[in-house]
């Protein structure tokens, strides 16, 4: 059943006695197409002291369904809940969906840790034929795109 209330769409789904909600961000239609409409974006996590990470759940025409704040880290590290994820992904009939977070740094590289955070995330939405399109970090001083340079 999906519900608007107040400019926000909520799904919500019912097995038993288990029920599950999703609120969605009713915006203008907005789409993604590029490294640089992410950066731009998202581009605020450049001054954010501390790690937050993004999963944006997209249309197959790449029209924005919605982002989620999926972690809340600290300076040098944020913890990624995947079935988070990939239950958003589910609920919200993802096609795809784009990983978007920051290093309060300048390093831009990807950890060893964002690495296995985005095979892991990759490895559940395979399960779902929901295909993860690019994991983009975002540091002080640059932008690095996991796709653009062959990590995913």
């Amino acid at each position: 059943m999906c519900k608007v209330e107040g400019g926000r769409s909520r799904v919500e789904y019912e097995l038993g006695s288990i029920q599950v909600t999703a609120e969605l961000q009713d915006e203008d239609s907005e789409e993604i197409q590029s490294f640089s409409d992410v950066t731009s974006k998202y581009g605020f996590l450049r001054e954010r002291p501390k790690e937050h990470f993004y999963a944006v759940f997209l249309k197959s025409d790449n029209e924005v369904i919605g982002d989620k704040l999926v972690s809340l880290g600290g300076a040098s590290s944020a913890s990624i809940d995947t079935k988070d994820v990939a239950r958003t992904a589910v609920l919200t009939n993802a096609s795809a969906v784009i990983l978007v977070h920051n290093h309060p740094s300048t390093n831009d590289r990807p950890t060893d840790q964002d690495l296995k955070a985005t095979k892991a995330i990759q490895d559940a939405l395979d399960l779902f034929d929901v295909e993860v399109l690019d994991h983009v970090i975002i540091s002080q001083t640059g932008s690095y795109s996991m796709k653009q340079n062959g990590d995913i």
